[in-house]
């Protein structure tokens, strides 16, 4: 019986299915760049807190947007 809840429980603890709450906020083109080309820059809202992606040439980079609160530096809420 121990062997049964033990299976059960190690397979509850990794087969874990997250849903997140995305959408989008703000899309545009910034640019030109030193080659003349605009890559694209979108502000999105995931589960109330706001991160920014860009595309360009080396690739694709997303990071979260904080704000100063209070003298401390706290992650920007949608």
């Amino acid at each position: 019986m121990k062997k049964i809840i033990g299976i059960v429980f190690i397979s509850l603890m990794f087969s874990n299915i997250g849903f997140a709450e995305m959408r989008l906020l703000k899309y545009e083109s910034v640019g030109p760049t030193d080659a003349g080309s605009y890559f694209p820059v979108a502000k999105i809202c995931v589960d109330g807190y706001k991160f920014v992606i860009s595309t360009h040439d080396e690739g694709t980079n997303m990071v979260q947007a904080f704000e100063e609160r209070d003298g401390k530096s706290l992650p920007t809420k949608c």
